[in-house]
């Protein structure tokens, strides 16, 4: 196995300052995101997969959490985009924050129109328009405040396809973000962005502990969520950058966290209680040269993390095809391996053909214009006060 070397961040330095060099890259964390994406769709496929393969049935408590892979990817995406930008924009400045929202923009909104429309067929054509009795909305209403991002933020119900309601979380924080990074900047001190941090992540689980309904979920308080783990997410980025990777004997919180949910139902059924801890498994992973690292790092899961988005988006589209094949091959072994398979190797397609067909194309002619270097999408980019950086890739995930 080979070694990776230790990411540690290069220190900050004053915006404006011309340096061209360049953050060494964080492969690790895009690898984390295929972990999460996959989190994400065994919690939605959960009952389908345990009828067909009732061998799974010890991994049936995992998979009730997987909706803490939203909280992961929550968390991720504050991280990455303060390891790009926290420190360049220090300093505000109206062309950084028109290329920083353009640049999210052109990274999310191409899946997600292209995903709303593919539902909007997939329902004409099985006659689902309009507001089911589960209250999904397909309506004229939903379709324009899906087209603008901005459709969890009048409604808590789900709408078209129904995991693009952290999208339009997602769209809050970014819109929200060059406001921020001006704010945080300035946090030289680790210990102070910690406390930040975990400040952060105890605003956000004191609402949900006194105002959740019996859900776990918030009503009409969406930002709640997004805003505690994003901010969260950035404020150990910094305690990171600020604290020259103090923070790597933290990397196994991740796996064992993992670990936790798998066996404690108490701690993740429909709570939040384990976001800060899944928070500081990032930080630690970031920090860390061990074997995990090097677990992460390795392309297939590099590249499977690349495809992370397309999958989270994608997957829920095929939900009917997959009932229909429960329904076919229950109680047949063979079929239903047979199922299980063809479910596996479809998402797996249609995730690397909308990544490499809508995804990257659409990334590349929206943000064609930009004079800046493009960052890798593992997290590598010019360090602080280099121009404006286009961004690595994230994450958006489901809702609980």
């Amino acid at each position: 196995m080979t070694t990776t070397t230790l990411p540690r961040p290069l220190p900050p330095r004053a915006p404006g300052d011309p340096s061209s060099a360049r953050r060494p890259a964080l492969p690790a964390l895009t690898g984390l995101r295929a972990v999460a994406a996959v989190w994400v769709v065994l919690f939605h496929y959960r009952d389908d997969l345990l009828a067909l393969q009732p061998a799974l049935a010890p991994l049936d408590t995992f998979m009730r959490g997987g909706y803490l892979g939203v909280d992961l990817f929550f968390a991720l995406s504050g991280f990455i985009l303060a390891y790009t930008y926290a420190d360049a924009m220090a300093a505000f400045s109206w062309r950084g924050s028109r290329d920083f929202v353009r640049n999210r923009f052109a990274r999310v909104w191409p899946v997600h129109v292209v995903t709303l429309h593919v539902d909007l067929a997939l329902a004409a054509l099985v006659g689902t328009l309009g507001v089911t009795e589960g209250g999904h909305r397909r309506t004229a209403d939903a379709y324009v405040a899906n087209l603008g991002m901005v459709h969890h933020w009048v409604s808590d119900r789900p709408s078209f396809n129904a995991p693009a309601w952290s999208i339009s979380a997602e769209w809050f924080a970014y819109l929200l973000a060059p406001l921020l990074f001006l704010l945080v900047g300035r946090v030289r001190r680790a210990g102070t962005a910690l406390f930040l941090a975990g400040l952060s992540y105890g605003a956000m689980l004191l609402v949900f502990a006194t105002m959740a309904l019996p859900n776990g979920n918030l009503e009409g308080m969406f930002y709640v969520r997004i805003l505690g783990e994003f901010v969260g997410g950035v404020m150990l980025c910094l305690a990171w950058v600020r604290g020259r990777a103090r923070l790597g004997r933290l990397a196994l919180v991740l796996p064992l966290a993992l670990v936790v949910v798998a066996l404690v139902p108490a701690v993740a059924h429909g709570r939040y209680w384990m976001a800060p801890v899944l928070g500081l498994g990032i930080a630690g992973l970031a920090a860390s040269s061990g074997w995990l690292v090097q677990l992460l790092s390795r392309p297939a899961l590099v590249a499977a993390g690349e495809a992370s988005f397309a999958l989270y988006m994608v997957h829920l589209l095929i939900e009917p095809a997959v009932h229909a094949g429960r329904v076919w091959a229950e109680g047949n072994a063979r079929l239903s391996a047979l199922v299980v398979v063809a479910f596996v190797a479809v998402l797996a397609v249609l995730s690397w053909l909308v990544l490499t067909t809508v995804e990257r194309p659409a990334r590349r002619w929206l943000t064609r214009r930009s004079r800046s270097r493009r960052p890798d999408e593992d997290g590598s980019a010019p360090v602080p006060g280099a121009a404006v950086q286009p961004v690595v890739g994230d994450h958006r995930l489901v809702r609980a």
